[in-house]
């Protein structure tokens, strides 16, 4: 038997929900779980900022950060546990249901006391109910939140500017919340001309609500491609975004546009990241894929019909 006289016995765990996917649950544990029902929720996958937004939020917080004398627990390795503890949801769907009870938490460690775990063997991202036929189906439909997708960032050249000289290298990678700053500001280096082809409206400034829309997306039935660069002074800066929406949940259509700052165009970006959204359409299992452009943007149009895109 495992006991400290500091230890402070946790539950976390997590549950499927109908309606919002498996939801990861931590709060007081031991005898204290039903007799308090002091429990904070949340979706997974977590990072830092969300694991300790769930232990802040629990009435037993002040305990955990050390209280009336008491020394605080270690809240950094608690933290840890809880996000991989969601990745671990997140990276197998035949989990159902997980409970910790009793996790020990002491100044110094974090210990397992004792577990419980539902699996369904045939609840995989290939043998989901209600998947169609031979449809390419996200192996994190259990989720709400899908996990930002790390394997779609990598690296490219640009041509020569108009300076001569190599191509300059650009990040292609998916968007995130936090690239909201640099989203704006890519948007304020934009020409009336470039903002109107992309949005088809002429816009002075950028908002938030603006933002939430483009910056904050699922990475499953949408996905933002930007192309990021650093600067010699290290500074780093988004110079183009392409952009997929697929409506239905099959993902079978997909609309793609795409944006290039105007000192970055004619440099290939356009291209770049056009053949890379087209190719995440072929990994999705895409069948058609819908553009909309003025027919005054003739460089778009041109590269559209290079694709094998029909002209409409």
């Amino acid at each position: 038997m495992v006991s400290d006289p500091l230890g402070i016995p946790l539950l976390i765990g997590a549950k499927y929900d109908p309606t919002f996917g498996m939801v990861l649950l931590a709060g007081m544990g031991g005898i204290g779980a039903e007799l308090y029902n002091d429990l904070a929720l949340e979706l997974p996958p977590l990072n830092e900022r969300l694991a300790r937004r769930m232990l802040e939020g629990l009435r037993l917080w002040p305990l955990l950060n050390g209280f009336a004398g008491r020394p605080a627990v270690n809240v950094d390795r608690l933290a840890e546990i809880l996000i991989r503890l969601s990745y671990l949801i997140a990276d197998f769907p035949e989990i159902r249901e997980l409970d910790v009870n009793p996790l020990l938490v002491t100044p110094g460690e974090v210990t397992a006391l004792d577990a419980r775990i539902i699996v369904h063997p045939q609840q995989t991202s290939g043998g989901v109910p209600g998947a169609s036929a031979g449809r390419v189906r996200s192996p994190y439909s259990h989720l709400a939140i899908r996990p930002y997708p790390e394997d779609l960032i990598r690296k490219a050249a640009l041509k020569g500017g108009s300076g001569g000289g190599g191509g300059e290298s650009v990040l292609l990678r998916p968007i995130r919340p936090e690239d909201e700053p640099m989203w704006h500001e890519m948007l304020g280096a934009c020409s009336q001309e470039t903002l109107l082809f992309r949005f088809f409206a002429s816009f002075k400034n950028t908002t938030h609500q603006m933002a939430t829309r483009y910056c904050f997306i699922d990475y499953d039935r949408e996905m933002a491609i930007v192309a990021e660069i650093r600067e010699a002074c290290g500074r780093r800066r988004l110079v183009g975004v392409g952009r997929l929406v697929s409506g239905d949940a099959d993902r079978r259509d997909a609309e793609f546009a795409v944006v290039v700052c105007d000192e970055f165009q004619g440099r290939g970006l356009g291209s770049l990241l056009t053949d890379y959204c087209i190719g995440i359409c072929m990994k999705w299992g895409i069948e058609s894929i819908i553009a909309e452009t003025s027919p005054n943007n003739r460089r778009m149009l041109g590269l559209f019909e290079s694709r094998g895109f029909e002209m409409c």
